[in-house]
């Protein structure tokens, strides 16, 4: 219908121009034709009439006036109204007989015969002729209009590509009035560029008759737009190419948007590139999974973790024959917590793969939809191999122990006067207690008792000095950690103990505030004296410049920032820390000693934290410095002192 409808756009200025040189209607983009103002053509036609009338009613000439009514039946044609055409045309028939009656007697010729029937006959026939032609032009309207209803631009040009027809659609489109944009060259005005070359574009209309494709186009306003453009070839009778009708709609922003999403995907495949090699490089897979239907997905990362090939069907299942027997528990739990509806899911468990080698991995998850999507909880997680960290991690532990251990014994070294004087002192003591109890047997009448009472005192400072001893030999020894639940207070007062000989040399006062009842903590009591000998000699250092007094304070108490805690302080009368220094204080290598390693501290810290606390320092009102630690309280019942 729409080749018809261009056909009917295209030719009909031919029709209306063979009907008649003063009937001549150029349809536009609308449906409007330029007609001749109702009133004067019919004021024109009526003069015509009457003049015509009077002439052949009224003068002997015998020629065919009457035909000349035919121009009064076009006239009154042009106006396109057919009522009015039909009656104007009987009104001119009547006229011609009432002319030819007035002007003829009853002897009437037979020329006078057939000129009035040629007249009736070519009134009659414009009349029909008219009709006919307001009947095509009046259809050929409505197709016009149906062509300005299309949303879609509609432009017919001649094969000059002179614009012939140029519909509201175009003037939205391009912003050119019909007016300004017929007769125009379209690819001139709208500056039009396409991938294909114009040439191929025209050999292929006049090749299959159809062409489609895109075309960029200038508007009005200078603004560029993209065009989805569909063109046929209008052919006349013979055959011969005429004219070329396109339908052509906007698709400007639908590029925009492809081009954007083009971009989007080269940065999705960028994107989906960078997360591969980060997650090689990481270690870390992606595992996603829907519950309860247990649909699962693994990225190509989780697949070399869990050691399977690409075409394995991703399952829990296939997690657990993965999982290491001792750890199938904590796996089980985690899915368990997942069909519960758990928000996230954090487990560390370990992989037992086909060649007999363990992987240490954590598994860390959380739900990104719920039952409310209708297909149940989704979980999206991460997959991270561990391996290498838990190793290194031992290998840290190890290294720390072994730290320790050198730090303790460099530490006994740096007491050994302490140590001496602790041992001697109950040496000495024996042997007094030895001469006396001599003394008192070799008397002439033995004295039993006060023998009885020196051999005590031997025993007893045998077994002091044994402590002793024993207390070296354990700092000295390379072991492992041994956790128990200690007395707080009284690991305090052994370790004041051991080293108040070197607090006495630096001219240190102890003052002691011991909780009560005293507090308890689960932890290796090898280390926590340890830690504390580092922060009492460090304190003692502190205070060797200091010219007033030289007070160390020894306090436990339960922590007020952390609940269920205990809290053990060493506070010296020093110089303090500024707040530079405070912020690397137990940092590996840090010193503020000439001599120092920097890595007593870092010690302190290693074993605080590994026992699940943490230490920091503090600059109190009254000066000096106060370093504190706190480790979690155990309630239940002591099983070593």
């Amino acid at each position: 219908m729409l080749r018809s409808v261009a056909r009917a756009a295209i030719t009909s200025t031919n029709v209306f121009s063979n009907a008649d040189d003063h009937v001549m209607e150029t349809f536009q983009s609308a449906p409007r034709a330029v007609r001749h103002d109702t009133r004067i053509v019919s004021m024109l036609a009526a003069a015509i009439a009457l003049a015509v009338f009077l002439i052949d009613a009224l003068t002997p000439l015998d020629i065919a006036i009457a035909v000349l009514y035919v121009v009064v039946v076009l006239l009154i044609a042009s106006t396109g109204n057919r009522a009015a055409t039909v009656t104007v045309a009987w009104g001119c028939v009547i006229l011609t007989l009432i002319g030819f009656i007035l002007s003829h007697d009853e002897n009437v010729s037979g020329g006078a015969l057939a000129r009035c029937a040629v007249s009736l006959l070519a009134i009659g026939t414009t009349a029909i002729l008219s009709l006919r032609i307001q009947a095509t032009t009046t259809k050929t309207q409505e197709q016009l209009e149906l062509l300005n209803l299309a949303h879609d631009a509609i432009v017919a040009h001649d094969m000059n590509e002179r614009i012939t027809f140029w519909n509201r659609g175009a003037e939205a489109l391009y912003g050119y009035p019909a007016q300004e944009a017929i007769g125009q060259p379209i690819h001139r005005m709208t500056q039009s560029n396409s991938p294909v070359p114009h040439a191929q574009i025209r050999a292929e209309l006049l090749r299959s008759g159809r062409w489609d494709g895109e075309i960029t186009r200038v508007r009005h306003d200078g603004g560029e737009i993209v065009i989805a453009s569909r063109a046929a070839l209008l052919r006349d009778a013979k055959g011969v190419p005429c004219a070329v009708l396109a339908t052509s709609n906007d698709i400007t922003q639908r590029k925009r948007m492809e081009a954007e999403l083009q971009r989007q995907r080269d940065a999705l495949k960028r994107s989906e590139a960078f997360l591969l090699d980060a997650q090689r490089l990481s270690l870390t897979g992606s595992i996603a999974t829907r519950l309860p239907a247990g649909t699962m997905w693994w990225s190509d990362e989780a697949y070399r973790i869990f050691d399977y090939p690409r075409d394995t069907t991703p399952s829990i299942e296939a997690i657990l024959a993965r999982a290491h027997p001792d750890d199938i528990a904590i796996v089980r739990g985690a899915h368990e917590a997942a069909l519960e509806g758990a928000c996230e899911i954090d487990v560390e468990h370990r992989l037992l793969l086909p060649d007999g080698s363990v992987k240490h991995v954590h598994f860390v998850a959380h739900r990104a939809s719920s039952e409310s999507d209708g297909d149940g909880d989704e979980y999206v997680g991460a997959l991270m191999d561990v391996t290498e960290t838990k190793l290194a991690q031992e290998a840290l532990a190890r290294s720390t122990a072994e730290l320790a251990h050198v730090t303790r014994v460099t530490m006994l070294g740096e007491l050994a006067a302490s140590i001496a004087h602790e041992v001697t002192q109950p040496l000495a003591a024996i042997v007094t207690s030895g001469d006396a109890g001599l003394r008192w047997l070799n008397r002439a009448q033995p004295e039993i008792a006060e023998a009885q009472q020196s051999i005590a005192q031997m025993i007893r400072d045998a077994k002091r000095a044994s402590e002793v001893i024993a207390r070296i030999r354990a700092m000295a020894r390379k072991r492992d950690s041994q956790p128990a639940t200690l007395d707080v207070n009284e690991i305090a007062g052994e370790t004041i103990e051991l080293v108040r000989r070197e607090l006495a040399r630096h001219r240190v006062d102890v003052r002691t505030d011991l909780a009560m009842p005293p507090p308890t903590v689960r932890c290796d009591r090898v280390q926590l004296q340890q830690v504390l000998i580092n922060l009492m000699m460090n304190a003692a250092q502190a205070m060797s410049g200091v010219d007033g007094p030289r007070v160390l304070r020894v306090a436990t108490c339960e922590s007020e920032s952390d609940p269920g805690y205990t809290q053990i302080a060493v506070q010296d009368s020093g110089t303090g820390i500024s707040e530079d220094n405070a912020r690397r204080l137990f940092d590996a290598f840090f010193t503020t000693k000439a001599e120092g390693m920097g890595m007593g501290l870092s010690i302190c810290r290693s074993i605080i934290e590994a026992h699940g606390g943490r230490i920091w320092a503090e600059s109190p009102d009254e000066g000096g410095a106060r370093l504190c630690f706190v480790l979690p309280a155990n309630e239940g019942e002591n099983d070593e002192h």
